[in-house]
């Protein structure tokens, strides 16, 4: 009889409902949302960071023309002095 009882006390210590409340789904779709929520955020973040670098590049590049001619100007002032 003894082995009966530690075997029912076995079996209540791991017991497991087959229910699932309310609560448990809200949360859960709570969460979903939320998730979903924050990737299409860092979505639009990534798309106006990739204009952001491609509008960088542009500048960049256009910087890069005025000090290679401002660069040829004083090269070409110098020469000429030399020669003077």
């Amino acid at each position: 009889m003894n082995d009966q009882g530690e075997n029912e006390m076995i079996k209540r210590d791991w017991h497991i409902e087959k229910s699932v409340s309310v609560g448990h789904i809200l949360t859960t779709a709570v969460i979903i949302i939320g998730m979903l929520s924050y990737f299409n955020e860092q979505d639009k973040r990534i798309a106006a960071n990739k204009q952001d670098i491609e509008f960088i590049k542009v500048q960049r590049s256009e910087d890069l023309g005025r000090i290679e001619k401002s660069l040829d100007e004083i090269k070409e002032l110098i020469l000429n002095d030399r020669r003077d």
